[in-house]
């Protein structure tokens, strides 16, 4: 008795169709839209982002500087 077994030649085609089915009905410019306002939302957070702390960094060096300085009151 002999008892073979084949690898079956339309396994890959098998996961081709549902891959090609499923990325049919992806709305390509609709991601191209929303990845563009990401990347300009991001951009605009890293802005923000970036002149806080520069501004903080200056708040506390100027704080650094006044603190050296003798205290004076005035009439």
């Amino acid at each position: 008795m002999r008892t073979e077994t084949t690898a079956y030649q339309g396994a890959i085609n098998n996961v081709f169709l549902p891959g090609t089915i499923l990325l049919a009905n992806i709305d390509v410019t609709g991601l191209l839209e929303y990845a563009l306002k990401a990347g300009v939302g991001g951009f605009i957070w890293l802005g923000f982002k970036l002149a806080g702390e520069y501004l903080e960094r200056k708040k506390k060096l100027e704080q650094k500087q006044d603190a050296g300085k003798p205290f004076r009151k005035r009439k």
